[in-house]
């Protein structure tokens, strides 16, 4: 059976009957375009372009758990795990409720960025707070910018994301209280200097 159409409508009642009809859909990969991700992944994908609100994927998210969704899942084509997925496509209640039912909260993906960057990136405090508490590394740097957390909620900051949830200056602020290092040219930075708000979380002020 392919649930894309359950997906798509945000069936909630259509999903749990085909759930109990075949609980192997909970990881079945869902057709689109040119990849295949699994269902939790492609509810994020609707939420993201607006197919879908959050709160109608996270219901349907939370049926997919109960019904058996493999929480270790990694997404063949980039490496990430779904609680990445989630927050790289402006998900935090998804991620939420993934690390809630015991997904990884620091498995490296693409660029072996963790969940901490991304939430760094997308400007997800709560987020932020919550993977440092499980034991995100603030200093880790990814494979691809050589960037630490930090460094990505710096680039959010200056040029948001798709998705953003604009509030990268407390990621920064609660980076920076858990150790992360301010590198040399954000303390030196005229743009951060010039923002009161960025120059007080970094410690500049």
């Amino acid at each position: 059976m392919d649930i894309d159409p359950i997906l798509d409508a945000g069936d909630l009642d259509a999903l749990n009957a085909a759930l109990a009809a075949d609980p192997a859909l909970a990881n079945a990969p869902v057709a689109e375009g040119d990849h295949a991700p699994h269902p939790i992944h492609a509810l994020c994908d609707r939420v993201f372009d607006g197919r879908l609100g959050e709160g109608a994927a996270l219901a349907m998210v939370q049926a997919l758990i109960k019904a058996g969704a493999d929480l270790d899942h990694v997404h063949a084509a980039n490496g990430d795990g779904l609680v990445t997925s989630a927050i790289s496509l402006s998900c935090p209640d998804i991620a939420g409720t993934l690390l809630d039912a015991g997904a990884p909260s620091g498995a490296p993906g693409l660029f072996a960025a963790t969940p901490l960057h991304w939430a760094a990136i997308m400007g997800m405090p709560a987020l932020v707070e919550r993977l440092i508490a499980d034991g995100g590394d603030v200093g880790l740097r990814d494979a691809e910018f050589d960037s630490t957390p930090l460094g990505w909620a710096m680039e959010g900051w200056a040029s948001p994301p798709k998705g953003s949830r604009g509030e990268q200056i407390a990621c920064a602020a609660l980076l920076v209280a858990a150790g992360a290092v301010v590198e040399p040219q954000w303390a030196g930075s005229e743009r951060v200097r010039a923002d009161a708000a960025m120059a007080r979380a970094l410690g500049l002020i």
